[in-house]
């Protein structure tokens, strides 16, 4: 079996009752993991979180959300404040 998704691709996660720190929201695809056997996996990064999960294909689906959302998001975060 393939992968769906693409890496660079904004995705949907869904919350796991089994995973409970696991937030439900935007993501983007970091990496397409190799398989053998077993669950389509992917490494992916929430925008409302730094770190990245390792993630089911079940567990994703196509979402309305864009890059471009994320980084504006980012960008009001990031920037220096100088005080003398």
């Amino acid at each position: 079996m393939s992968h769906r998704y693409k890496v660079g691709q904004m995705l949907e996660l869904r919350s796991s009752p089994t995973f409970s720190n696991r937030p439900a929201g935007p993501c983007e695809v970091l990496a397409c993991l190799p398989h053998d056997s077993g669950p389509v996996l992917y490494r992916v990064q929430s925008v409302n979180e730094r770190n990245e999960r390792v993630v089911d294909e079940i567990d994703l689906t196509p979402s309305s959300a864009t890059k471009y959302a994320q980084s504006k998001h980012q960008s009001v975060f990031s920037i220096a404040v100088n005080r003398r």
